[in-house]
């Protein structure tokens, strides 16, 4: 073999490499931070007018379109659980509840900052 075709060789291995992980990849872990936590705010601040509405957990509907992974199924699913936990403690401990505006904004600040509410 010569060096041009190892080269060749070695380039389309790496090449095929990376169209594999870029397969396996999926939505959530492809975003920036910031997208992300956009993404996060949209998610539980749709869980809030759910909760809102006096809709438990298992009502809130998720549309899904049929090619989600294992990874994006779970990452919305604990979305939407950990703003129904949030909301449920913030409603037992206060007089009144957030506006959806001012939930999504601390969502997103908190998510910016790497905490969770």
């Amino acid at each position: 073999m010569t060096k041009s075709f190892l080269r060749i060789k070695t380039a389309a291995a790496i090449a095929l490499l990376g169209l594999a992980q870029a397969v396996h990849a999926d939505r959530i872990s492809r975003m920036d931070k910031a997208e992300l936590c956009v993404y996060v705010a949209k998610l539980e601040v749709a869980a809030y007018y759910y909760f809102e509405q006096g809709r438990p957990r298992s009502e809130v509907v998720i549309h899904w379109h049929g090619d989600e992974t294992e990874n994006e199924t779970t990452f919305i699913n604990k979305t939407v659980d950990d703003a129904y936990a949030w909301l449920t403690s913030w409603k037992e401990s206060s007089n009144s509840m957030l506006s959806a505006q001012s939930f999504g904004d601390m969502v997103y600040q908190a998510c910016m900052q790497g905490k969770s509410l």
